[in-house]
């Protein structure tokens, strides 16, 4: 195996060459592919900081854990999870209290991330009067025509949990 040396990237350079569109796409696409890392791909707790910066700060202490009187929070590959399945969060801040590390923080937005999904068991997609999640909605977030407004809804699971048909789920 042939080692690659100054000789070598200079021979390489002389018959490469960029463009000012090439250098400046590929100068974008780096960025693009920066932005990645923060997209999250798990439910977080709330108060949580932006994904990458959460990533590097969490510690998976598990302070957090025991803060939470609900039994929302859990810690899987060493890193503050949300759970919302069997009750919604109240958002007490109290996870965001006792964080060590400020990966939750009482200043970062009080949001989950998570967005209520409605299945086909839903009485209103099948013609049927209901407004269970409406009203159950703290935020007033879910219109009668079941379109989420993204700005009032802090992915709370309070619609879910009132569903009495489970035609609702959380997701990202």
């Amino acid at each position: 195996m042939q080692t690659k040396d100054q000789r070598y990237y200079q021979a390489y350079l002389s018959h490469q060459q960029i463009s000012r569109r090439g250098l400046l796409r590929s100068m974008w696409h780096a960025i693009e592919k920066n932005d990645q890392p923060n997209k999250r791909t798990i439910a977080r707790p709330p108060f949580a900081a932006k994904e990458s910066l959460f990533l590097t700060a969490c510690t998976g202490c598990g302070e957090c854990v025991t803060a939470c009187s609900l039994g929302l929070i859990s810690v899987a590959n060493q890193k503050a999870v949300l759970d919302l399945s069997y009750t919604s969060c109240s958002f007490c801040g109290e996870c965001a209290k006792h964080c060590p590390t400020n990966a939750l923080h009482i200043s970062f937005k009080a949001d989950t991330g998570l967005r209520p999904v409605f299945n086909a068991d839903c009485l209103l997609k099948q013609q049927q009067a209901c407004t269970t999640c409406q009203l159950s909605c703290p935020q007033q977030a879910i219109t009668p025509d079941l379109t989420i407004d993204d700005n009032r809804c802090n992915g709370c699971g309070e619609c879910q949990s009132a569903c009495f048909m489970n035609a609702i789920r959380l997701g990202m």
